[in-house]
């Protein structure tokens, strides 16, 4: 009687099977092989609800898209006028940053992992806070006298994967680069705040919810002392 009431609790305690949309939308979020320029979503997004606390380490450009599909719009719509469905907002999202369009079933197949993962309705949205200096005026003192060692541990955790060492991978090699035209990168991203993208860009920007301005600084100073 024990161990059949033992058996009975461990089958209730066992997890419930993922559905395969919800798996294969995992893997899809996960593969640099999604887009034409080898970002992968997770490059972006964590999919935690506290990175701080449940996080890998990364500093990512974007927000954890934990309960994303609960919030209210995306992508900065206040309306749900230009997404009307989060669908849209990812096609959107892999035009911008990975070059490509989604075929119907991996949009759809990223949308059911998002959905398992967005346990409440009713979250708040997340508010962007972009970083821009007017007149693309980064020679800014504020992004100058960084510490380059805090610097270093800064760029391992947000620019390693895409640029790994400083050198060239996904995105182009970074040594040397002078302070201002790296502080410019993390905060402009490819150029879409200000309304175009910059040919050839996929960056994503870093608003100051993401990197201090005394963060910049930091990996803007170990880039541009970084040895070859």
């Amino acid at each position: 009687m024990i161990l059949s009431t033992l058996a009975a609790l461990a089958i209730l305690a066992a997890p419930t099977p993922e559905k395969p949309a919800v798996v294969q939308g995992r893997k899809v979020f996960s593969s640099g092989a999604l887009g034409k320029n080898g970002v992968a979503c997770a490059e972006c997004h964590a999919t935690v609800e506290d990175e701080l606390s449940q996080g890998d380490g990364k500093i990512r450009a974007g927000h954890s898209l934990w309960g994303v599909a609960g919030r209210p719009f995306w992508r900065g719509d206040g309306r749900r006028t230009d997404y009307p469905t989060l669908k849209k907002a990812i096609e959107a999202c892999a035009i911008l940053f990975q070059g490509s369009d989604l075929v119907a079933d991996d949009s759809a197949r990223i949308v059911a992992f998002l959905e398992s993962i967005s346990p409440k309705r009713g979250m708040a949205p997340v508010a962007i806070q972009p970083a821009l200096e007017a007149n693309l005026d980064y020679e800014r003192d504020k992004y100058r006298g960084g510490d380059s060692a805090r610097g270093r541990t800064l760029f391992f955790a947000a620019c390693h994967s895409c640029h790994p060492m400083g050198g060239a991978g996904l995105g182009p090699a970074l040594r040397g680069k002078a302070l201002g035209d790296v502080a410019k990168k993390v905060r402009e991203g490819n150029g879409l705040l200000r309304g175009k993208r910059i040919e050839g860009t996929w960056h994503a920007f870093y608003g100051k919810d993401r990197l201090t301005d005394m963060q910049v600084a930091d990996i803007a100073s170990y880039v541009a002392n970084a040895a070859d």
